[in-house]
């Protein structure tokens, strides 16, 4: 079926389902009028029509003749670059995907990806390794940790409450997690884990893991308190990463300190006591506390009274468009009434950035009445903007937007995105689609506000608050049953009374309900695609999540490392002068040598000038420099800061900023705040190629395979120099040709496509594991993902899947693992397309009934069928796949 149709077939089956259940209804209760206007299709929305899409693929009469009768459909696929398009039937396509060259894209067209020789399917067997025993025989126990190590970030910033807040904020945390907080507060989460680098993705991901088991375990079956030691490790660990303590700062307002949505609804008259005694609600300081943990959810026209009253006469005291007025009444000047001339508070124009855009303009208190005057005009936000602040805060968006608009926006846009055939890539992240999110988080709020707007009474303690737990309650699984079973109980029980009736709040609700189990039968196709591409990138997943979690990310502090920056750079023009000599090279920064005898007499040569800065911080004499050098290039080797990272991190600022840094620090102006500045930017940018290097040493190491015996044409191999004391330096991987059978020579093909010739006497090859090769296709995979499929639903829909989750949240953090290593593997990759074998067929070689394409001129193909005794031109080219759709864009 077309993807244009998917929308049509899965709203015809939604409907199908309503009924059957109609069907039994009536069967039941023996009463088809009455039935019928119960569980008819009040408020679904018609099917519409859905157009053939002829550029992706057409129905073929005449093949479906000869093949009796059955449905024949042909893939349409185009040239990259001369867009010329053409038909191929599935059995070619099928030959395409089996050969492992070309996909079909969203839209039909063929797309390169990488050769057979790194597909997962073949990883194992094809290097005769075990992931788990490469790991184990080259990662050493203490390596192998279980929590992720970083920098205390926490010691080096001032004030004496800086380790205070976060111990009590970590001991809430662990006292009031619970299985329904855990799994609230580990999906707002993962939603960040896009935003940080990796070793504090690492780190936010230890605590997802603690919750996950906190929250798949309501039962406890592994001990409650195991599980909160877990939890205190990873959020000790986490909070000393300033980033990662700010997120989980920022995201705590998803934990319920207090009271659990289903319990405000279940014990609705013990919150109505509560929030209406008077002697709870005036007399400080219970009444601090008690309206803000016992009260319900606002409503449209009572807010809270005492509340506006206190802020109102405040106002009119303090006066408006004052610092003082705005911070003692939260920022609101007037209450929304009928007036013209008052203020309008229902339309949250902050979320569009017209507000701060208004203040910026004229200034705060002439660009609030700008937006007032614009509120007053409009009165209510656009749809886009009601569903990003309903994602954030559905309560307040419901209440100041009005409920029965809130819900038509929200019912327009679920269906909208799903009538889209190919979805929508310029929607926001918090416009994507999430059914489970939305059922668990946002719908028990939906129900509350509409329970409150009507009134609440004992239905809602013995109905309402048993569904909204069942919807705090819905787990990861493998399809999307429960959150239709759900979806059907909402539609047929609840809907009705939570409304009270009012057909303007049912109809949106029944529709957006409607859309949302529409995207339940849409989400299961997408989820086929997923589970392919995740499923053949397994051992770059499992290699890249193995290789962060065993890499040392902790770095020398910022001081230590902004003294070897201004320490660098006083030595260089010393270790320069050093590195040339005549000719000769006395110092070797990469191995941490130096040839003291010889460096004396190099340095004498040398002005003033250009000495000088060496001297001030290593005395006067040239013995004591080179004995400071010595000790530097030492000390370097065992930091890990070596001479060359510290010039990778210099270059990656401005030049100009890195020029005004050395004439600074050269001239003994390093306490001045510009230099000061600058050398922390140099020591921030440091710490990330210090991490890098250290993912290049382990992937190098995993690389390595066993001494080769026999090599294989065309295979990588690593070539080690034998050395005259019998050591082996490593020359790189080169790809085997041909071994002489005269001589001992071996020929390689390095990367750049040169031959090198090497003796097998004084060489030794090793196999080469693309471990790297194998950690891009990963990413490559992370970037297909979000670039072909989250144009409907949101990457986090994806993790609710129980069989996907753990692989999805790996990949999300692998795709922030950068070195140079791996950069050098996506060359590679490119270059095993390159390289590829030729498609090219003789002319002889033509078989009939089979399709070709012929070189017209060059990078101009065009399709043909070949049939026995066709006159073909023994002069062009014939191809079984245009040689340009093995074109990549690097």
């Amino acid at each position: 079926m077309p993807q244009g149709n998917d929308y049509v077939a899965a709203l015809e089956k939604v409907f199908a389902e309503d009924e059957t259940s109609a069907r039994k209804s009536l069967a039941a209760k023996k009463s088809v009028k009455k039935s019928v206007k119960k569980v008819g299709r009040v408020g679904f929305a018609a099917a519409p029509e859905v157009q053939e899409f002829e550029a992706e693929n057409y129905f073929d009469e005449e093949a479906a003749g000869n093949n009796g009768g059955k449905s024949t459909r042909r893939l349409k696929v185009y040239d990259a670059k001369t867009r010329q398009s053409w038909f191929v039937d599935q059995k070619t396509y099928a030959l395409f995907s089996k050969r492992n060259v070309v996909r079909t894209d969203s839209y039909g067209g063929l797309v390169p990806i990488q050769d057979k020789t790194t597909d997962d399917k073949t990883f194992n067997e094809k290097y005769d390794l075990d992931l788990e025993e490469l790991f184990d025989s080259k990662v050493s126990d203490k390596d192998a940790i279980l929590w992720t190590d970083s920098n205390n970030e926490v010691v080096t910033r001032k004030g004496c409450g800086k380790t205070a807040w976060r111990n009590a904020y970590r001991r809430l945390v662990v006292h009031v997690m619970d299985p329904k907080n855990a799994i609230r507060f580990s999906r707002a989460l993962q939603i960040q884990l896009d935003y940080l680098m990796a070793h504090e993705a690492l780190l936010l991901n230890d605590i997802i893991v603690v919750l996950d088991k906190i929250s798949d375990d309501p039962r406890n079956h592994t001990s409650k308190k195991k599980k909160k030691m877990d939890l205190n490790i990873a959020l000790t660990k986490a909070l000393l990463n300033v980033n990662v303590g700010r997120i989980l700062v920022a995201n705590s307002g998803t934990i319920s300190y207090f009271f659990h949505p289903d319990t405000r609804v279940g014990k609705n008259r013990t919150f109505n006591f509560w929030s209406t005694t008077p002697l709870l609600t005036t007399l400080p300081p219970i009444s601090w506390f008690i309206p803000s943990i016992f009260t319900f959810t606002p409503s449209e026209n009572f807010i809270g009274s005492r509340a506006h009253a206190t802020n109102s006469i405040l106002r009119s005291v303090l006066g408006p468009g004052r610092f003082l007025t705005r911070l003692i009444t939260g920022g609101r000047e007037e209450f929304v009434v009928d007036d013209l001339k008052a203020i309008a508070q229902n339309l949250a124009a902050e979320t569009t950035g017209f507000e701060a855009a208004m203040r910026a303009q004229f200034g705060n208190h002439a660009g609030r009445q700008k937006v007032n005057q614009f509120r007053i005009e409009n009165r209510l936000p656009t749809d886009e903007s009601a569903v990003r602040s309903f994602i954030g805060s559905p309560i307040s968006t419901m209440v100041n937007n009005g409920v029965v608009h809130v819900l038509r926006a929200l019912a327009n846009h679920w269906e909208g995105l799903n009538q889209i055939p190919f979805g929508n890539f310029a929607h926001q992240r918090m416009e994507q689609l999430n059914v489970n999110v939305i059922l668990r988080f946002h719908m028990p709020f939906v129900l509350m506000t509409l329970a409150n707007l009507r009134g609440w009474c004992s239905w809602d303690s013995m109905v309402l608050a048993p569904f909204i737990t069942k919807l705090m309650n819905i787990r990861p699984g493998v399809n999307m049953n429960v959150a239709n079973e759900l979806l059907n109980e909402l539609n047929t029980t609840i809907v009705d009374n939570v409304c009270g009736g009012i057909f303007s709040r049912m109809e949106p609700f029944r529709r957006w309900i409607t859309q949302m189990r529409v995207a339940n039968e849409l989400i299961m196709t997408e989820k086929d695609k997923v589970v392919t591409i995740v499923s053949s990138v397994t051992s770059g997943i499992e290699s890249g999540y193995k290789l962060a979690k065993t890499v040392d990310w902790v770095v020398p502090d910022d001081d230590v490392m902004v003294r070897s920056i201004i320490q660098h750079i006083k030595l260089d023009a010393v270790k320069k002068k050093l590195r040339n000599h005549n000719g000769e090279r006395l110092i070797d920064e990469e191995n941490g040598t130096l040839d003291a005898n010889q460096a004396g007499s190099a340095l004498q040569d040398m002005d003033q000038e250009e000495i000088g800065p060496a001297m001030k911080i290593a005395g006067g004499s040239i013995s004591s420099i080179v004995s400071f050098v010595q000790k530097d290039l030492s000390k370097r080797q065992k930091t890990g800061m070596t001479d060359h990272l510290v010039k990778r991190a210099m270059n990656a600022l401005r030049p100009r900023d890195k020029r005004f840094l050395i004439e600074l620090v050269n001239k003994g102006h390093e306490e001045i705040r510009a230099a000061k500045l600058l050398s922390r930017r140099v020591g921030t940018l440091l710490k990330r190629e210090m991490r890098r290097a250290r993912l290049d040493a382990r992937i190098k190491e995993l690389s390595r395979g066993s001494v080769a015996t026999e090599m294989i044409e065309d295979e990588w191999y690593i070539v080690d120099r034998t050395e005259d004391d019998g050591s082996t330096t490593e020359l790189g991987s080169f790809q085997f040709r041909t071994r002489r059978s005269s001589t001992s020579d071996v020929l390689f093909i390095n990367r750049s496509g040169k031959e090198d010739r090497f003796d097998a006497n004084s060489h030794v090859f090793r196999k080469f594991i693309p471990i790297g090769e194998a950690i891009v296709r990963a990413q490559k995979a992370f970037m297909v993902i979000e670039l072909d499929l989250l144009k409907r639903f949101a990457y986090a829909s994806y993790m609710e899947f129980s069989d996907l989750r753990e692989d999805l949240i790996k990949l999300q953090i692998l795709s922030g693992v950068n070195c140079y290593f791996l950069d050098d593997a996506r060359l590679d990759v490119l270059s095993h397309i390159k390289n590829h074998s030729s498609t090219q067929v003789s002319w002889r070689d033509l078989k009939p009934g089979h399709q070709y394409f012929v070189e017209q001129k060059p990078y101009k193909y065009e399709l043909f069928e070949f049939e026995e005794g066709m006159d073909l031109d023994n002069r062009k080219r014939y191809f079984s796949i245009p040689p340009q759709n093995m074109i990549v864009v690097g």
